[in-house]
């Protein structure tokens, strides 16, 4: 059995509706798919997301989606908040899922689309219908393949815990140099960027990393 972690960037008239605001917004960090259903039909199709961002600015995104016929939200924090979907089927997704099809496949959870609405999954199967489903997807999807080899370790994605103000500050401390070897930027500089106090980005930083830790020691 081998697993495969890969990103599908999709062109964008293939993208949902809610992928192109993921994409055209700053208010939506970042959206993880926990669970998806295809009724018998096969044209109707249910989903959970997680979402890491503005509430209001998403139920107004989501209420002029026309293959959406139902949807409700609740909130986690002030930061997430879960969507349950019920929508019809498009014919943009049944274009690349046909690269799935009558495989022996399976996607893990959580499916997560990123700020740009890349979607990076893990895919595990059998090596042939992993290259397979590669090989079939179309030209026009672009793929960028992060791992591939044999299910010796646990699923899931290291980052899926963090909040979004967790991501945010990771992010600025990164970006600051904070993780160099030697480190280049300080406490003090990621708290001026963001507006905090280093006590708050200290705290921010040390629940985030004890997050990655524990992932990365639970899937050594």
């Amino acid at each position: 059995m081998r697993s495969l972690e890969v990103t599908f960037d999709l062109p964008g008239r293939m993208r949902h509706p809610m992928q192109e605001f993921l994409a055209s917004t700053d208010e939506i960090l970042r959206e993880e798919l926990l669970a998806w259903h295809l009724h018998g039909s096969a044209d109707v199709e249910y989903a959970l997301f997680l979402v890491h961002g503005d509430l209001d600015a998403y139920r107004v995104a989501i209420d002029d989606v026309g293959s959406v016929r139902d949807w409700e939200t609740a909130a986690v924090d002030g930061e997430r908040f879960y969507v349950y979907v019920e929508q019809r089927t498009r014919e943009a997704d049944r274009a690349w899922r046909t690269a799935f099809a009558e495989r022996n496949l399976v996607v893990t959870y959580p499916v997560v689309y990123d700020a740009d609405a890349r979607m990076r999954l893990t895919v595990v199967g059998r090596a042939g219908d992993l290259r397979a489903m590669l090989a079939e997807l179309p030209g026009s999807v672009r793929t960028t393949v992060h791992r591939v080899g044999d299910l010796d370790r646990r699923l899931g994605t290291g980052g899926a815990d963090l909040t979004a103000r967790q991501r945010e500050v990771l992010a600025a401390a990164d970006e600051m140099g904070y993780y160099e070897v030697p480190r280049q930027g300080a406490l003090a500089d990621v708290a001026d960027a963001l507006g905090l106090s280093e006590a708050t980005v200290s705290a921010h930083l040390r629940k985030a990393e004890r997050s990655l830790v524990t992932r990365a020691l639970e899937g050594a």
